[in-house]
């Protein structure tokens, strides 16, 4: 059994759809940690990576944001949502987009602000 050490021969970024979430990094990241995705990186980070699992719970929390019974998580999350300048409905949408557009083989989304 060896362990050896390997390089990833293709590191691809790909445009995004639109222009969701654009010039919107800290206000990004404030929705990733309100809604307590753990995630590489702070706030003032371009480049990180999520577990696909992580993301997926975000989706499903903000598609059941109304079910939330801690009224103050809600108001703060919907006030997250608000500071990127979209409705629920769209963040929802484009963090599905990524989820559904990263790369198969891996288990965790590389996102990236240029």
């Amino acid at each position: 059994m060896g362990y050896r050490l390997h390089v990833a021969r293709v590191y691809k970024v790909e445009y995004a759809l639109g222009d969701a979430f654009s010039h919107k990094s800290e206000e990004f990241h404030n929705l990733l940690s309100t809604l307590k995705v753990e995630y590489t990186g702070d706030e003032y980070d371009s480049d990180f990576e999520v577990q696909k699992d992580e993301w997926q719970k975000a989706i499903d929390k903000l598609k059941h944001l109304y079910d939330l019974e801690d009224e103050d998580e809600r108001d703060e999350i919907k006030g997250a949502v608000d500071d990127l300048a979209s409705t629920t409905d769209e963040v929802i949408e484009m963090m599905e987009y990524y989820l559904n557009n990263g790369d198969p083989d891996i288990d965790y989304l590389h996102l990236s602000f240029f």
